[in-house]
């Protein structure tokens, strides 16, 4: 008797069949194949993702290796770009997703290619952060925002234009203030609890979406072992908002 690969999660009740023919038939964007996109492409992949698109354009660093979880040395060696080196990893653990690999910098044209049902950020900058919620927020299409540096960790779904966004969590004018984009370092285990919580989030809207709330940023400490949910409302001045009627 042959036991299927998918056999642990299938035994979960909030998946079960029905949850897994959904992830078999979704379409996800992964955006940044880095520390904490290295650990939900790998996540996705392995529960069985119909259909992942992958963007990205760096190659792989030995300064990469202590917290992104698929690339080796020999990677590094062999000059590989990051999306070359993830693809050969991903395919060989499963070989019955459709990986798609897009290496450029990100732009809302990727948005209009495929009709994604969901987009993951896991880019490292805030530039590109803002621009992805931007798109996303144009198009209502469903995302998770993701960000960590030295011991902390922040996730938070963002549904649609009815819900609070990441310039009503972070205002750009606020965000040099904040600290969030300078490189303070990352303790490798929070890469991976960011990760894996990204990918934790992504697969329960694939499976049970109305379970999902858009409204909650997590965050996570992993040095004091620290975790919080804080609500965050629609903002008034919200620029992307500012053109919706309330």
């Amino acid at each position: 008797m042959v036991t299927s690969r998918y056999d642990r999660q299938l035994k979960v009740e909030q998946i079960g069949t029905k949850g897994q023919a959904r992830f078999e038939k979704a379409s996800v964007l992964v955006i940044g194949v880095g520390g904490i996109g290295s650990f939900v492409a790998s996540e996705l992949v392995k529960a069985g993702i119909g259909t992942i698109t992958l963007v990205d354009y760096d190659k792989v660093e030995f300064t990469n290796l202590h917290r992104q979880n698929l690339y080796t040395e020999a990677d590094v060696e062999n000059g590989l770009e990051k999306l070359i080196a993830i693809g050969r990893h991903l395919r060989a653990a499963n070989s019955t997703v459709k990986i798609i690999e897009k290496s450029q910098k990100f732009s809302g044209a990727l948005l209009d290619e495929v009709n994604y049902d969901l987009v993951i950020d896991c880019v490292d900058n805030f530039p590109t952060k803002y621009q992805i919620n931007e798109e996303c927020f144009k198009r209502n299409i469903p995302h998770i925002f993701a960000t960590c540096g030295a011991n902390q960790g922040q996730v938070m779904f963002m549904q649609s234009q009815e819900n609070a966004c990441l310039e009503c969590l972070y205002p750009k004018q606020d965000i040099a203030k904040l600290g969030l984009s300078a490189n303070i370092g990352n303790n490798p285990m929070i890469v991976a609890i960011t990760g894996s919580l990204e990918a934790s989030m992504a697969l329960k809207f694939l499976t049970r979406p109305e379970t999902v709330n858009p409204e909650n940023l997590m965050v996570i400490d992993n040095w004091n072992f620290d975790f919080r949910k804080v609500h965050v409302h629609r903002r008034a001045k919200c620029p992307l908002h500012g053109g919706l009627k309330s």
